[in-house]
């Protein structure tokens, strides 16, 4: 590929390097000597390869097939390509030629089912590709903890990331200590083989960056659930997320509001009432309804294992609510429907860390968008300004809430209650 001859030309000026082995004897204006026995690959390849050479910002996965074909994917400076096209072994070389006219031609070294290299000669470099036992495509969909250090901060933090099946992550970072969040992003991802490829769209006219890194997921590697070890070649960073599977530990637990931290807020400028004041979500920044549930929210706790209550304040007197719940690992769903038929159910992704002193809640724009429209109903049918068995009207006031927000990712923070 073009890109490989330019990476290779780049090595060599900025290193300098050589391809002689360490058996054969160095003298000066003297070359070595290799001799190579021919063998076949061809038919040892199919599957998923990939690399990342960190201190050139690239990373390719390689997709072969039995028939021949293959399928590049890579990141580049930032930049990002996706191709097909064919490969060909013979005479201990490999010819990759693609749709777009891209063609390479290296030396083809290969240990079976481990890793394979690509080699230029002329320029003594060479690229190393290992074998993807596993796609982590659907192993790393859910949430994932961390308790290592995040964004370089000394005091103990907690790092969640959060990847759904519609390629959408978020990440979120806190340092209890300090009582602060560090961090909170939005990105789009895909996963072949082993390597995890971010990027992140907004409204700017800067470019998108794409970013690759390594990832390793062991199903079950501790009694609490799945390990996930994620390597920056970049940084030179690693880092172990837990995705907790054991169910939650409610019954009897009670935790008051701390924090709200919201990212990817759109929606139509309009004001949409909400208890007593009224929210934008074309002007919506995470300070607005922090604030907001920081005066009105009191707590949340579980008198069962089946059963949520929320407590807050609506002008100014002590209300509560209960529905009841199903848990499913991480996955908690309100069954507001079950309570009245006039709710509708909410999903929320929950953690609790190890010693259960707080408990994280996360919401997607859909489960927002029944949270925010039942509370509404709530209110509303408690100042006599709905009629729940109006069911034109009902719909209306979900409607609306979904009309005026078009995205939202909605983080609660909780502390267990003293």
């Amino acid at each position: 590929m073009k890109i490989f001859k330019f990476m290779a030309i780049a090595l060599v000026a900025m290193f300098g390097f050589t391809a002689c082995d360490n058996e054969c004897e160095h003298e000066l204006n003297k070359a070595c000597e290799h001799e190579y026995i021919e063998v076949d690959y061809s038919n040892k390849l199919a599957g998923t390869w990939t690399s990342i050479d960190a201190e050139n910002e690239f990373a390719e996965a390689l997709i072969f097939s039995a028939d021949g074909t293959v399928t590049s994917t890579g990141v580049f400076e930032g930049g990002y390509w996706e191709k097909k096209g064919t490969f060909n072994i013979k005479d201990n070389k490999m010819t990759l030629s693609f749709e777009d006219g891209d063609c390479m031609e290296s030396r083809f070294e290969m240990v079976e089912g481990k890793v394979f290299s690509l080699v230029d000669d002329e320029l003594d470099v060479h690229f190393n590709y290992y074998y993807c036992e596993n796609d982590l495509t659907e192993e790393i969909v859910g949430m994932w903890v961390s308790t290592q250090e995040a964004f370089g901060q000394e005091e103990e933090s907690i790092t969640i990331n959060t990847f759904n099946e519609n390629g959408k992550a978020y990440v979120t970072a806190f340092v209890p200590e300090i009582d602060g969040y560090v961090n909170q992003a939005e990105s789009d991802y895909k996963v072949i083989g082993n390597m995890l490829i971010t990027w992140v769209k907004d409204d700017s006219n800067l470019p998108v960056l794409y970013t690759a890194i390594d990832i390793d997921i062991i199903p079950d590697g501790t009694e609490l659930g799945d390990i996930m070890t994620t390597y920056n070649p970049v940084y030179g960073t690693k880092v172990t997320f837990l995705r907790v599977k054991q169910s939650l530990e409610l019954p009897g637990n009670k935790y008051d509001y701390s924090a709200t931290y919201i990212t990817n807020a759109k929606g139509e400028d309009k004001d949409i009432p909400f208890l007593n004041t009224s929210f934008n979500f074309a002007k919506m920044d995470g300070s607005i309804i922090d604030k907001f549930l920081k005066s009105t929210l009191f707590s949340i706790e579980f008198p069962d294992a089946n059963t949520l209550k929320y407590s807050f304040l609506v002008d100014g007197e002590n209300t509560s609510m209960s529905a009841p719940i199903e848990v499913d690992g991480n996955k908690m769903t309100v069954k507001m429907s079950v309570k009245d038929p006039v709710y509708q159910d909410v999903v929320i992704y929950t953690f609790q860390d190890q010693d259960n002193t707080q408990m994280h809640l996360y919401m997607p724009t859909e489960s927002f968008e029944k949270f925010f429209a039942n509370t509404s109903v709530t209110v509303m049918l408690g100042h006599g300004q709905l009629d729940k068995n109006d069911t034109e009207a009902v719909a209306a006031v979900y409607k609306n809430v979904a009309d005026a927000v078009e995205s939202i990712n909605l983080s609660i923070v909780t502390k267990a209650a003293k």
